[in-house]
């Protein structure tokens, strides 16, 4: 099972519980999976016709789409724990203005990206 199919399952599970502070965290772990698989570097081409009112608009089926960057396993384990660090943080700011239900849902967002890198 790979990071991101873990993730997709926290997910649903988190969805089903109804517990909004781990999909929160789940879905921002997964983001930041695809941030990492973007590429930013890709221009595309602008001869292709394209609408006359937009400029620089291309035209036809997935014209503007970039293929996807590969990221490994240890990159993607890299990434998770860089969101386990940042709501481990986000739960102390949380903390110190006496926020205590949110910052209690920030750990248990914590807890379970942890969980999901123990199991992988």
């Amino acid at each position: 099972m790979t990071i991101r199919d873990a993730l997709d399952a926290e997910l649903t599970a988190a969805l089903r519980r109804r517990d909004t502070a781990v999909v929160r965290a789940v879905r921002s772990a997964l983001s930041a999976l695809s941030n990492a698989q973007s590429r930013p570097d890709v221009t595309h081409s602008t001869t292709s016709t394209g609408s006359p009112e937009v400029a620089g608009a291309v035209s036809g089926l997935a014209a503007t789409e970039a293929p996807r960057v590969h990221v490994t396993e240890a990159q993607q384990q890299a990434i998770v724990r860089t969101e386990i660090a940042e709501l481990g943080s986000h739960a102390e700011r949380l903390a110190r203005l006496c926020r205590w239900d949110e910052a209690d849902g920030a750990r248990r967002g914590m807890q379970t990206l942890a969980r999901v890198l123990d199991d992988v």
